[in-house]
């Protein structure tokens, strides 16, 4: 285990590396927000780079995650000149804490533009720097020369402190024998992607340049979703992932579970539980790992959403949990959960947040390419329910009704050999977007392709909001009160919030019924979603706790409609593409073909097919003409609200209509004739 670890420039490496004062100094400043001093900065920046050339390093960047969801990075050289021309390497410690890349590049809703271009990258202490292709990572936060938040991960860090402050509080009004001074938000991802030749992927435009396929039917690939899943991992995906654990293992970044998932060629990996926001850097390594490996195995990983029509659909299921400096798992219920004060109000903060903030929730959870998974093939619906459970719910009805007796499920299997054994108090609910999995919340609504970092802000900041509120109700009572008053606070806000609770099945028609009467929303579209909670001024919560201005809020919808105005605009491009590069010519070797058989033999079938596939590829020329048309209409609309509207509603229209021509000229043609690799060439075993 000597080298696990070995390219992260972790705790235990900080503490062999500096001198012991200075790394308390550092400890100080990670746990508890405090300034660093440079004396301290420059000494790390020292041990830092000297550890870093001895493994290789040549070269240092700020790694930051903009608003557009990714990374990036601005790599110096050690590398420099002293006084007297000579070669030196330098990294000092203002270089560790501050960078200045530039601003205007990157997405800001307006806030930046190319004559205020100027921004910074400041060191988050709390992370471990690391080493990749020879560059020292390190991590960082991104903000503009006036101080507005052009990342993801500086609010995701002070909602952190946030939920931390509030729950330590809640904390030590019953756990009077350990007092608690923090509280960390835990996060476990698990990664879905899908796997494919790249030989395959070369040949295909949409899959290049969006990452899903706009074309293409799926005969002959149902029967392999029962095979796949859980099944054995084929040998080249196993070599992949060998690679792949490797990469993750000289990270110290802990691998949990890999294995195949439903869809052919589709693949999940999670890795271990760590506080939130080391937990998103080390997700975006992930997938950056995962990216870079296929290709060396001549594969390519798909990251998007919904690569592949009537396929599962690829997630990133969120695991969150609160824990104590002490190890307390404050969403664990324990052997007696009626009575487990902590666990109930934590558990009733997580059911008010999660009803009030639903809006949020959606929009944090999701993309445009997202909203072609949610609704079917193992992913949850876009209506928002929680899924706690039978028995929990049995407890908060007893709670909530005095008269009311809870039925706990009990059941047992027996097992050959080793007898009667307990199984869970209730089933898995797959088809809830949020639900309770023992002791944490499963929030299985967010993309594979996204970033993990606004649900997880989103979460922390409503669970803050949430536990404020009981606090202030609770820090006046006595010792002798304060569990009445906590029965009586966890009755009413399940009864005001009982609504979210759901056990069924949430892809039915009826549950949409239902949740339209209990008041539930329901947005279709990342669009819906962001323009209801515009107009309802749902971010609002954002600039009264101070993780957001007004002025940030507004670039983050201006970001949020110009991602949809970029998706749609980039399908419309790429299915004219597709038709004139790809279809059309291959429709014309095929009647080519038919009308040289038809030369030497009559055969009315063969001519009645020829002319089928002449009907089908003039109406593709005619919706060619009129994506060409709506091109032009969605540049002369100024209102990027409206634009977005008008985009997304008429290329979904469009694009159908497409693809349905499209798959069935793909029927029509023999595959000699075709140019593109079709499903079953794409997701035959790898």
């Amino acid at each position: 285990m000597k080298e696990f670890g070995n390219l992260a420039f972790d705790k235990k490496t900080m503490k062999e590396n500096v001198p012991y004062p200075v790394y308390l100094k550092w400890k100080e400043a990670a746990r508890n927000n405090a300034t660093l001093d440079r004396e301290t900065a420059d000494s790390i920046a020292h041990a830092m780079k000297i550890w870093a050339i001895s493994k290789g390093a040549t070269s240092y960047t700020h790694w930051f995650q903009p608003l557009n969801g990714k990374t990036a990075t601005k790599k110096t050289a050690f590398l420099n000149r002293d006084d007297k021309h000579n070669p030196i390497n330098r990294f000092s410690g203002k270089e560790l804490i501050i960078g200045e890349p530039d601003a205007s590049s990157f997405p800001s809703g307006g806030m930046r533009s190319t004559f205020e271009a100027r921004g910074y990258t400041y060191w988050d202490l709390t992370a471990n720097s690391f080493i990749l292709d020879k560059v020292l990572y390190i991590p960082s936060v991104f903000v503009s020369f006036y101080g507005e938040k052009l990342d993801k991960k500086l609010p995701l860090i002070e909602s952190m402190n946030m939920v931390s402050k509030v729950s330590s509080k809640l904390c030590n009004l019953f756990l009077k024998d350990e007092h608690t001074y923090r509280v960390k938000a835990k996060v476990g991802l698990e990664q879905e992607f899908y796997l494919i030749d790249k030989k395959y992927f070369d040949q295909r435009i949409d899959l290049e340049y969006s990452g899903m396929t706009l074309v293409g039917s799926d005969p002959m690939v149902e029967k392999e979703l029962i095979s796949h899943y859980l099944g054995a991992i084929p040998e080249r995906v196993n070599d992949f992932y060998e690679d792949v654990n490797k990469a993750l293992y000289d990270l110290g970044i802990y691998m949990e579970a890999e294995h195949n998932e439903v869809g052919p060629n589709q693949f999940e990996i999670a890795i271990m539980f760590e506080n939130a926001n080391i937990s998103v850097d080390n997700n975006q390594l992930l997938m950056y790992i995962l990216e870079k490996t296929a290709l060396k195995h001549d594969l390519v990983c798909l990251l998007k959403e919904k690569p592949f029509k009537n396929m599962a659909g690829s997630g990133k299921h969120n695991n969150y949990s609160l824990a104590t400096n002490y190890g307390k798992n404050l969403f664990s219920p324990g052997k007696d959960p009626k009575n487990n004060m902590i666990f109930l109000l934590f558990l009733s903060a997580m059911v008010e947040f999660c009803n009030k903030y639903q809006k949020l929730i959606r929009i944090a959870s999701s993309t445009v390419s997202n909203d072609y998974r949610l609704g079917g093939n193992e992913a949850p619906p876009a209506i928002i329910s929680m899924f706690i459970g039978c028995d929990l719910e049995e407890v908060l009805k007893a709670i909530a009704n005095d008269d009311f007796e809870e039925k706990i499920i009990a059941n047992k299997v027996k097992i050959p050999h080793l007898g009667e054994i307990k199984t869970d108090t209730s089933d898995r609910n797959r088809t809830s977007p949020i639900a309770f999995t023992g002791n944490k919340f499963e929030f299985r609504m967010l993309g594979s392709s996204q970033s993990a970092a606004d649900l997880n802000t989103v979460i922390n900041i409503g669970m803050a909001e949430a536990l404020e509120k009981i606090y202030a109700r609770l820090e006046g009572c006595s010792e002798e009160n304060l569990k009445e008053e906590a029965y009586k606070i966890i009755k009413e806000i399940y009864l005001a919030n009982k609504n979210i609770l759901f056990q069924g099945d949430g892809y039915s028609e009826d549950w949409k019924k239902e949740a339209e009467k209990r008041g539930l929303e329901n947005y279709p579209t990342y669009l819906d979603a962001l323009k209801a909670a515009k107009d309802a001024r749902a971010y609002a919560i954002f600039e009264k706790v101070g993780i957001f201005s007004q002025k940030e809020i507004e670039s983050l919808i201006y970001v949020g409609f110009e991602d949809v105005i970029k998706f749609f605009s980039a399908q419309l491009e790429i299915l004219n593409n597709l038709i004139h590069q790809e279809i059309l010519p291959s429709a014309m070797r095929e009647i080519k073909g038919i009308k040289d058989y038809l030369s030497f033999m009559e055969n009315e079938k063969l001519s009645q097919r020829a002319r089928r596939i002449n009907e089908e590829v003039g109406e593709l020329l005619a919706y060619s003409e009129k994506i060409s048309h709506l091109i032009e209409r969605s540049e002369e609309i100024p209102d990027i609200e409206a634009k977005a509207d008008f985009l997304q509603k008429e290329t979904r229209q469009v694009a159908g209509e497409v693809r349905k021509i499209s798959d069935s000229l793909e029927k029509l043609i023999s595959r000699e004739n075709y140019s593109m690799p079709n499903y079953v060439d794409m997701l035959k075993t790898l």
